[in-house]
């Protein structure tokens, strides 16, 4: 099975929600943690730096024992990363000596000796210029009527570098962790999913087992009735149960079909032959061949004119005329009688070539414009007899869109309806497929090719 398969689409979607989830719990949890971790650091160097600070403001109090200096300034100096200083203010907030030789360009702090006088104390950060400080403001003398202030303050340039350090570091090791969880992550969600691909493994074996085991009893049981019918041995009133029994082991037969390409495709053995065609050419081949079917029906086929164009491509002739009879067969199914089916050929975007089919039916709702193409999908309202098929159809079809390097998507047509996109690769060779180049094999592990009735000119049951 390959990842372009339903199953292995379905895996790793899976594993890719499984992973992101996982991975988003982690981070949020590395993330709390981080932050958790960087506050209590950071608050801790905040708390240490208050602590001595205040220290030295209280020492530096007792050293003045209540009374100002004479008036004093020391040679101005820029203030070093984790300096600490002191200015001593004058009743007015004026400053009465400035021994350390602050250069002052935002000191004495006004604000700060407003707040104190009515506190008693106060603490704040704030700016010299370009110079963080912690600033400690306190009384000189009786606290209630000081004969001047103390404003103590510490450089805090060399602590915030630390705070971002501690910040960068705790960023690191978190990012370091994420990526270690990404890869634990993506390696246990891989083996979580092994069961599960087992399990995989061994319905797509049961499924293509069953298909042979029921494929010769379904070919003996419509054999049988046609010959009960052609031979006489039916009572008249017994010919519509003969009828019916032989629709029915066609229908069989089809599911049976549809199985093995389904599961063949799954499994990468089926096998596609690459050669240079032209693509209106073969959507007109699809028409011709299912305009029986859609008559039959009630339903008026229109195809691409024949008008000259070519629409040079590589690709497995058979398997895209499958490919066609798969959209017109679904078209035909869900259009109202006597309504019309489009078949249109011609470039697409960039270096490719499209062919559409549109139909005038119910349409099909933009968000079940991808769920149709998993296997035995089906809209609501679909499940009629007049409506039955196997559900498989879309998905081989897209299945074999991607084996030929191409896309098929479902869209709105311009007059209502649902239109059916098949876009390939222009004039260019790629992969031989799934299982390597070659010639299509009658057989493909018990699949009928392309060409046979069963697959070829039998439109596929859609649903």
């Amino acid at each position: 099975m390959t990842d372009r398969a339903p199953a292995g689409r379905l895996l790793a979607s899976t594993r890719r929600r499984l992973a992101v989830m996982t991975l988003l719990l982690i981070g949020a949890l590395v993330l709390a943690i981080g932050a958790a971790t960087a506050f209590i650091a950071t608050r801790a160097l905040d708390q240490d730096v208050d602590r001595a600070l205040e220290q030295a403001a209280i020492a530096e109090s007792q050293r003045l024992a209540g009374e100002l200096p004479t008036a004093s300034e020391g040679d101005e100096r820029p203030p070093g990363d984790s300096d600490t200083f002191f200015l001593i203010l004058g009743p007015s907030g004026g400053v009465v000596s400035n021994q350390s030789g602050v250069p002052r360009q935002g000191l004495p702090d006004v604000a700060a000796v407003a707040a104190a006088r009515a506190t008693g104390r106060d603490l704040r950060t704030v700016q010299d210029g370009a110079v963080p400080i912690r600033l400690l403001t306190l009384p000189i003398g009786d606290a209630a009527a000081p004969v001047g202030w103390l404003e103590a303050g510490f450089v805090l340039t060399a602590h915030e570098r630390q705070s971002r350090t501690l910040i960068l570091a705790v960023t690191l090791v978190g990012l370091v962790g994420l990526a270690g969880a990404a890869l634990v992550t993506l390696f246990v969600t891989g083996r979580a999913l092994v069961p599960i691909r087992a399990a995989f493994a061994t319905e797509r074996r049961f499924v293509a087992d069953a298909s042979h085991e029921i494929r010769t009893p379904a070919a003996i049981i419509r054999a049988s009735a046609e010959v009960l019918e052609r031979e006489g041995l039916v009572v008249e009133e017994g010919r519509p149960l003969v009828a019916d029994i032989v629709a029915e082991s066609d229908r069989l037969g089809g599911l049976v079909d549809d199985l093995l390409a389904l599961a063949a495709s799954e499994r990468g053995s089926l096998v596609i032959e690459r050669r240079p065609i032209d693509l209106a050419a073969i959507a007109r081949d699809t028409v011709r061949r299912a305009g029986p079917l859609a008559a039959e029906r009630g339903i008026e086929l229109v195809g691409p004119p024949e008008d000259g164009t070519v629409l040079h491509v590589v690709g497995d002739p058979d398997r895209l005329v499958q490919l066609l009879l798969v959209l017109v067969d679904n078209a035909s199914r869900h259009s109202p009688p006597g309504g019309r089916v489009t078949v249109t050929a011609g470039p697409g975007g960039g270096r490719t070539a499209a062919v559409s089919v549109d139909d005038r039916g119910p349409g099909v709702p933009a968000e079940a414009r991808e769920a149709i193409f998993e296997p035995f999908a089906r809209l609501p309202g679909s499940r009629t007899r007049a409506d039955a098929g196997s559900g498989l159809g879309l998905a081989i079809a897209r299945r074999l869109a991607e084996l030929h390097d191409g896309t098929l998507a479902a869209t709105e047509a311009p007059g209502g309806g649902a239109r059916f996109v098949l876009t390939l690769p222009a004039g260019r060779s790629g992969a031989a497929g799934a299982a390597g180049a070659g010639p299509a094999a009658a057989t493909t592990d018990g699949l009928p090719s392309a060409g046979t009735p069963s697959t070829g000119a039998r439109p596929a049951k859609t649903g």
